[in-house]
């Protein structure tokens, strides 16, 4: 298993925590954004200097010590950590020159001009890590190795609750709002009960839309497992030019629940089923109500295993020497 350097955030956590104790012992989890100008000014002239920046500490001293105890020929994880400064820090930091960088988003979910999108990946390569998305049109777009998305197994979250939902959703909004009005206004006279839980961008209004819910903020990660174990079906609106598989979809996959989406992409997985996939704008919306009552088709044995995180992560022990 390599040394993991992982993101500070909720989902990250549950994937980590599903390690076993010996293998959780190799994670470092990235310390949160600290605020404030002066130390934004500092970490920036720490980040673009070719050596470290003398009486400047970028980060906690036990993080920075834990980082400088990576052995030389280690191979390390970088999961899902984009910002430019503090790959270029952390790269000061690791004495080992084998290190895997997973872009968890759309390259276009962190940048969305296309100038300064080419320049962020242009940064990016230039780190000299070995870059892994998930995403197939990134892959080929920006040269990125191609890898599974990632999930866990929930074998101890996973119940068997009476259905309260027949379809439900949780994201930000992304520009996605409109899609998730026309949506429920459209199942709502069919009788179908959706919990469409939506994050609003800052300073944006919404109109009030039946079975729509606009949350003052993000929920927690146990508090939506439960709402997942309560529903029949998930639904995932992907970004626009986001091609590879979601989340949202393995949790479907991981919880046995049914998929709505309107990823195509879903229609070339192995274990792809109609009566467990429903792909918007494919499929015959007459269908609906139909496709929500069909038995739920049982995955093949070890179909999940690839998108599992301890099976996944073992991947990256295998790296060569960063070419620079």
């Amino acid at each position: 298993m390599p040394h993991i350097i992982a993101n500070p955030f909720t989902l990250t956590e549950f994937l980590l925590d599903s390690l076993p104790p010996e293998e959780r012992a190799g994670v470092l989890v990235h310390p949160k954004r600290i605020k404030g100008v002066a130390y934004s000014l500092l970490k920036a002239l720490d980040a673009w200097c070719p050596f470290r920046l003398p009486g400047f500490r970028p980060f906690p001293a036990a993080y920075l010590q834990a980082l400088q105890a990576i052995p030389a020929q280690a191979p390390v994880l970088i999961f899902g950590i984009e910002n430019i400064k503090d790959l270029r820090i952390l790269r000061k930091y690791l004495r080992t020159r084998r290190i895997a960088l997973f872009t968890w988003n759309p390259v276009i979910d962190y940048q969305q001009n296309h100038q300064v999108r080419q320049l962020h990946m242009q940064q990016l390569k230039g780190l000299g890590f070995h870059i892994f998305t998930f995403d197939p049109d990134d892959a080929q777009r920006y040269g990125l190795t191609l890898t599974q998305q990632v999930y866990r197994s929930v074998e101890s979250f996973r119940q068997a609750l009476p259905a309260e939902w027949d379809i439900y959703f949780l994201g930000q909004d992304k520009n996605r709002f409109d899609t998730l009005r026309a949506l429920a206004l459209q199942w709502q006279p069919l009788g179908l009960r959706t919990c469409i839980r939506m994050v609003p961008e800052p300073g944006k209004s919404y109109p009030a839309t039946p079975g729509v819910e606009v949350l003052p903020r993000s929920i927690g990660y146990t508090d939506n497992i439960d709402t997942i174990n309560r529903s029949r079906c998930l639904l995932e609106i992907t970004q626009a030019n986001q091609s590879g598989l979601t989340v949202r979809c393995l949790e479907a996959l991981f919880f046995h629940k049914k998929l709505i989406t309107n990823n195509t992409s879903v229609c070339t997985l192995p274990f792809y089923s109609p009566d467990r996939f429903f792909v918007l704008g494919k499929d015959d919306n007459a269908r609906l109500p139909a496709f929500l009552s069909a038995p739920l088709p049982a995955l093949p044995p070890g179909a999940l295993a690839p998108y599992d995180f301890a099976h996944w992560a073992r991947q990256f022990d295998r790296l060569p020497l960063q070419a620079s």
